[in-house]
This record gives C-alpha cells, structure tokens and sequence, in this order.
C-alpha cells in the first residue's frame, strides 16, 4: 500500500497551506499567490483582521468598533503596510493606547496621522515592539532588532526636520512622533543606555515653541496635533519635576488651557478636577525654586492658600437635591466610574499637601501634618483598580517621601499592589 501523498511541503505560505497545494517557497510572493491573487503571507503565525472586538477589549473601543470608519481594520484595510507593520499598529491601539490614559471614553489614537506620516508610523510601531517585548519576549535577537528599528525612527525625524523647520503642519506631526518616542524612552526603556528621554523632552519643547508655544497649540485644537498626549506631556514633565527638584517646563496657567481639550484623565462634572490640581502643583514647585534662589521667602499667607486649593471637597446639599433626586441617582456602573475618578483625584491632593509640607515648609518625614496625609493618601490608594496607569501615577509621590517612613503594613500593601499592577 503506498503512502498516503503529501501535498504541502514545510515552509508554505498560508494560502497555499489553506488550499493545500504545493508551494514553490519563493519569497516575499509565491507564484501560486502570483496567478490568484491572493495575499501571500510567510509570517509563522496567522493574524486573522476581526472588526467585532471582544468581550474583554474596553467598552470605549468595543463602541468604536461599531463603526467600519472607526475600527482599525477600516483605516488599515486599503494601507499597503507590511504584515508587521499592521502587528504593531493593531497592538499599540489594543494594549498601549489603553495605559496612556484613565478615561473611560478615550480619544482615539493617531492611526489615520501614522498611515499618513512616516516617522509617526515608525515611532508608534517601535513603542508598540518595545512594549510587547517588555511583557513577553525579551531575547536577544528581539532587541537588536528593535534598536535597528529606532536608528531608523530617528533618521526619518531628522530628515523631516531639516526639510520642514518652518513648515507648522508638518512640525506638528512631527510633534507626535518625538513624543511618542518621549514615552518610549521614559516609560519603556528608561533603564536602556539607549535612551534619551532628556534629548526627546528637548525635542518637544523647541517643537512646541516653534508652533507657538503649548497655550497656542491649545487653543487652535488642531486635528494633527495630539492635545491628549500633549496633556500625558506636561503632567509627566511636571510629576518628574518634583521628583528631581527643578522647575517645570511650563507655567501653572497653562493647565487652564490643557483642560478644554482632551485629556489623559477621566474629567468631573462636579468637584475639583484633576488640572486645578496640577496648577497648584506647579505653582508650589515654582514657588519652591523662588525660596531656594532668596527671591522670596516663605510666607504663612501663601502656604494657606495652597492649603485651601488642595483640600480634599465633597458635594453638599442643595435645594435641586429635594426636587430631583432621581438625577442625581447612579446606576452600578456610573457609582464606580465616580468613585474611581473621586479616588484618583483625592490621592492627587494629599500627595500634593505631602509635597508642600515636605519640600516647601521643610517638615520631617515624621511630622504630623505630614503623616495624617500618607494616611489618608494609603487609605485612598487601596480604593484604586489595580491598572498600571493608577497605581504608577498616583504613588509618584512616595519616590521622594521614602517608603522607609511608611509603616511596614502598609509598605507590604503599597509594594504589593504595585508589583501586580506592572505584571498584568
């Protein structure tokens, strides 16, 4: 009895594989593919384009997807991008996009700008690669092929940049790749030889000036201009600032603008929102830099009205409350969306009144004004979902107060929680 016959040979590309017939191997098309017209595809694994998202993808990019206008695979179905390209693209909206904000309907990503413009589609890929290698592959040959990759990135940003120095429209597409390059550098890849986190965060600022300066770049809500990221820009500027003791790259007026547009964080109807918070911050941080250079000295008047800006507030009780109480009444849902957001907002300002004790009056670590906010700033964490951009956000604060004057319990909480956070 003869063997049974073998059709496919080792190394098919899948078409050939799915029709199971032989394949010649010849790369990057076969003739098969040639003559039929099919997508020839040599890749080890198959990617199969979905536009119906899962159960588990966030309801922010499952309502999305309801459109073929809004989804991905619309925006990339006629793009002539090579299959790892598309990887990487299909990653960064899924898994990336996500942690680079908390809001529950966030904008969507610049896909349609990277389609367009090489150096952003160069730098949202290897952000995209880096991360996927952080969190599942990190072999050797994975990294020198990314690191090939960001010569290539920054080559087709200084190319751009020599050829569009007074071109605005094209500066501020340029804008997106240097801060997704930023991201990568300071979030990624901080620990690499190769990052230059100072050199992009550089880059952005001349970018910025260049248009006009952030308040200009604001105020126009350009589509090319990416005011989400922009916003992730100066909060991160502002946040590293106090940690390293310096000023912040931009005044603390500008966060009045950076709130009319969108923004990483998920916004309040009522209450104290997140970018009054940040005001204050830079302001004290400003107000700091003036104290430590004898240009003024340190003024009780001052320190209250910092106190006053930062005090944790709650709604009170009003007449509408008695006239209307079904609309003021929450579902499930919205209860825990309003907590989360309430929760983060909170840790905000105790960290802040940390910060002001700490770095501004000069108290001790043990003093207790200083104390009753890592308190209450530790009871506010735990309220938190465990999602990396919370956690790493919000306990920036306990880099420069120093764990070592936390009890042991709440270390053992702190840390843990943490750790977890950066393993999902």
């Amino acid at each position: 009895m003869t063997p049974k016959r073998q059709r496919t040979v080792q190394g098919s590309c899948w078409p050939c594989k799915q029709r199971r017939v032989k394949c010649d191997l010849v790369q990057p098309r076969c003739r098969r593919c040639i003559l039929s017209g099919a997508k020839c595809s040599f890749d080890k694994l198959l990617v199969r384009w979905n536009s119906r998202p899962t159960k588990s993808a966030p309801l922010a990019y499952q309502a999305a997807c309801t459109s073929p206008k809004a989804t991905l695979f619309g925006q990339l179905h006629d793009a002539q991008l090579a299959s790892g390209e598309l990887k990487s693209l299909d990653y960064f909206q899924a898994a990336l996009w996500p942690l680079l904000t908390t809001a529950t309907h966030p904008c969507p990503p610049p896909i349609s700008l990277a389609l367009e413009f090489e150096p952003v589609l160069l730098a949202m890929c290897e952000l995209a690669e880096a991360h996927r290698v952080l969190q599942h592959d990190n072999s050797p040959k994975q990294l020198k092929s990314i690191s090939e990759k960001r010569l290539s990135c920054l080559t087709s940003v200084r190319q751009q940049l020599h050829q569009n120095i007074s071109n605005n429209e094209s500066l501020s597409r340029l804008l997106v790749a240097v801060l997704l390059l930023y991201f990568l550098d300071g979030f990624i890849d901080c620990g690499e030889q190769s990052a230059s986190t100072a050199s992009h965060q550089a880059g952005v600022q001349a970018i910025v000036e260049q248009l006009g300066g952030l308040d200009a770049l604001m105020g126009e809500g350009k589509k090319e201009t990416p005011l989400m990221l922009l916003s992730e820009f100066a909060s991160t500027d502002l946040t590293r600032a106090l940690l390293d003791d310096r000023a912040p790259c931009f005044p603390g007026k500008i966060w009045q603008q950076i709130e009319r547009g969108p923004v990483w964080w998920e916004k309040q109807p009522y209450g104290v929102n997140l970018s009054v918070i940040f005001q204050t911050m830079a302001e004290m941080a400003f107000y700091r830099q003036s104290i430590q250079a004898n240009e003024e000295k340190l003024h009780i008047d001052q320190v209250r009205d910092f106190e006053r800006r930062l005090q944790p507030s709650f709604s009170v009780l009003s007449l509408d409350h008695f006239g209307c109480p079904e609309e003021e009444t929450l579902s499930k849902s919205e209860l825990e969306k309003a907590n989360q957001t309430s929760a983060f907002t909170r840790a905000f300002q105790h960290s802040a009144l940390i910060y002001l004790y700490r770095a501004v009056c000069g108290l001790p670590p043990r003093h207790r004004l200083v104390q009753q906010h890592v308190s209450f700033c530790m009871g506010v964490f735990k309220l938190l979902a465990p999602t990396r951009k919370h956690i790493t956000v919000s306990s920036f604060h306990f880099m420069w107060l120093g764990h070592t004057h936390l009890p042991a319990t709440t270390k053992v909480i702190f840390w843990a929680s943490w750790t977890r956070s950066f393993a999902r």
